[in-house]
């Protein structure tokens, strides 16, 4: 993985601008320490660190089992709180829903624009953020046709305990979408294996410098960025569609007034 810290934005649009539109995905985090790693992965993390994932066997809980509890909970109670629903066996839309309301989820979320995942980056947090670039085709075994009809049975199986399977990523559009995936142009990358995080996994692929980079942005830029992006009308009204996405925005609209004032000597 190739790693630069800019000084300029011009340094930013220079790793991006002429990456190929939806041969490239992008990802970003606000804060440059962490890795590619699930929500899923995290929880079982937090909870390994709290409590003793064995049985009384001292046989290791098997994650699979855990995430499949979940799984079925949530689309057995969906229906109280959604008037539409995935299939009951297009099990990656089920995984994105769940992923859209904050559920622990294998998947992490992606885009095809990089300054949405320059947003995502720059929203929230204080200190260096960064964006993930990755060339999915790389990373896509050459027989997979990841966006083709035959998805959905090509990975039926993604719930089985497939330790014994080669870790691998895959990239998807659910079937079944929504107005902020849609705004965000987001798409997810899952993996085949829990026991492995993204990041594990695409460092064990045979990957070129220039197929994953990820670009830091210091903490002295982030005011700077945001503004520019809202200048492209990249913002959280937007990204955030709805009552939500307006609510959010008085926040960033506070510190922009306040940086008017400060500039203008008011």
């Amino acid at each position: 993985m190739r790693t630069i810290k800019i000084k300029y934005w011009e340094e930013f649009e220079q790793c991006f601008s002429k990456k190929h539109y939806r041969k490239w995905i992008f990802r970003g985090q606000c804060n440059s320490d962490w890795g590619l790693e699930s929500s899923l992965s995290r929880a079982f993390d937090e909870a390994s660190s709290i409590y003793r994932l064995h049985d009384k066997n001292g046989k290791t809980i098997n994650r699979y089992e855990h995430e499949k509890v979940m799984i079925d909970r949530f689309s057995c109670n969906a229906h109280i709180y959604l008037n539409t629903l995935p299939e009951n066996n297009d099990l990656l839309s089920w995984l994105s829903l769940m992923q859209h309301h904050g559920a622990p989820t294998r998947l992490l979320d992606f885009t095809f624009s990089y300054n949405v995942a320059l947003f995502f980056a720059l929203e929230s947090g204080l200190g260096d953020a960064a964006v993930y670039g990755i060339n999915h085709h790389a990373i896509k075994n050459d027989d997979d046709a990841l966006f083709g009809s035959g998805r959905l049975e090509k990975y039926s199986n993604i719930l089985s305990d497939n330790n014994s399977d080669d870790p691998f990523l895959f990239s998807f559009e659910p079937t079944f979408s929504n107005q902020r995936l849609l705004s965000q142009q987001g798409l997810f990358v899952a993996t085949n294996n829990l026991e492995y995080t993204h990041e594990n996994i695409i460092t064990a692929y045979d990957l070129s410098d220039e197929d994953v980079i990820k670009i830091i942005i210091p903490k002295e830029l982030r005011y700077l960025g945001l503004r520019r992006l809202n200048q492209m009308n990249i913002n959280t009204t937007n990204i955030y569609p709805g009552l939500d996405g307006f609510s959010k925005s008085l926040r960033r609209q506070a510190t922009f007034g306040l940086e008017y004032q400060r500039r203008v000597g008011k």
